[in-house]
């Protein structure tokens, strides 16, 4: 691109210091906008918009082009790849630390700043933070300390499939993280901001705050509360990030690794909202809450659900792979209210009444096939 530019039109040799000065702070920018991993076409839409700036201004010499070419970058920098920088200065900060854990481990691992790593053995198990982070205590049975003084540093709370934990920050805050996910938060808030990344899917009930706003981050979404109620699912093999709030209001602004392509939007109780990942697009509707959010108190309230998604969700609260034999079975829906405390075969049988299909367990005891059954023993 810059070469085709050099071409049309190169540059004279009776510049002036100023006039080279200003060519240099916009090729910085251009090189600044590089760094930000645009895509050929968003770097060609920034080009065209320079090219308005040129037609606009033919009078002029070569050297105030490059100044109003420069002003022109200013303000598409302001508006859009300043927020890209922003969350890189924070939220892919937490991203990488939430890399960083164990892949998969069967137990609930707290991994504090200093690196050591705490295991929670507890299917459902707690954490709480006291002393404004210098005491953590461990499913109510015991207590460790942490140093909070100095630079900001980060706990990671990872809850395997099978396994719950809720977490209580040490400003009162309140989070449910459901099986298949990590939180990444601070050891300590700092006076101006509360942030967490999330990987998976958590319920956050946050202590309200008129000054310091809380935040929570995931790969493509962020929701900004003062106080209030919500679900966030944003689980990694989910083509979809989702919020549901219960009380409240939220702010969402999705993050399309564009720099063209964020969206912003506030949602009222009993509103969620979905970014589709593979569309880019973010769309709204009421729904049941209850549906969302019942996992936390230990049940699934289905409203016609599709049978596919019932599966993704029993497989990774129970940590089983349930195997649908006939593709077309995926579309069957499902309705009425599952009790997450019984077995899993309990469950499936559950299913197998209300839908007139039929598991069977192989010969590993963590996997099941449900098909369709014409005749039931």
């Amino acid at each position: 691109m810059r070469r085709k530019r050099d071409k049309q039109q190169p540059e004279p040799d009776h510049l002036t210091d100023e006039e080279r000065m200003a060519g240099e702070r916009a090729k910085l920018l251009f090189t600044t906008l590089r760094d930000e991993n645009l895509s050929p076409s968003e770097k060609e839409e920034l080009w065209n918009q320079v090219g308005e700036t040129i037609s606009q201004r033919k009078q002029r010499s070569f050297g105030t082009f490059w100044i109003a070419a420069a002003a022109s970058v200013t303000l598409l920098l302001l508006a859009g790849v300043g927020y890209l920088v922003f969350y890189k200065n924070t939220a892919r900060t937490m991203q990488e630390f939430a890399a960083r854990g164990s892949n998969g481990p069967d137990e609930t691992q707290l991994i504090l700043a200093d690196k050591r790593v705490v295991s929670l053995r507890k299917d459902n198990s707690s954490v709480e933070y006291k002393e404004n982070g210098a005491l953590i205590q461990v499913d109510s049975s015991s207590t460790i300390g942490q140093r909070v003084a100095g630079d900001q540093q980060f706990n990671t709370l990872i809850v395997p499939y099978g396994k719950r934990s809720v977490l209580t920050l040490a400003d009162g805050t309140r989070i449910w993280l459901n099986s298949g996910s990590r939180l990444v938060y601070p050891s300590h808030f700092d006076a101006r901001r509360r942030e967490v990344y999330l990987e998976g899917q958590a319920f956050f009930s946050v202590k309200h705050s008129d000054d310091v706003p809380f935040h929570v981050y995931t790969r493509d979404m962020e929701v900004k509360v003062l106080g209030t109620e919500f679900d966030v699912s944003a689980y990694a093999d989910d083509h979809y990030t989702a919020a549901v709030l219960t009380t409240g209001s939220v702010e969402l602004t999705t993050r399309g690794q564009s720099l063209f392509g964020s969206e912003k939007t506030k949602i009222t109780p009993g509103t969620r909202a979905v970014y589709d990942q593979q569309q880019a697009t973010l769309q709204t509707g009421q729904v049941d809450v209850q549906e969302y959010v019942s996992w936390k108190d230990g049940y699934l309230v289905l409203n016609s659900a599709p049978l596919t998604e019932i599966l993704k969700k029993l497989s990774r609260y129970y940590r089983v792979d349930i195997i649908l034999k006939q593709p077309k079975l995926a579309g069957v829906r499902f309705g009425g209210t599952l009790d997450l405390q019984e077995n899993i075969r309990d469950i499936l049988e559950a299913i197998s009444v209300s839908t007139g299909l039929n598991y069977k367990q192989q010969s590993s005891e963590r996997r099941y096939v449900l098909e369709e059954s014409t005749i039931r023993p």
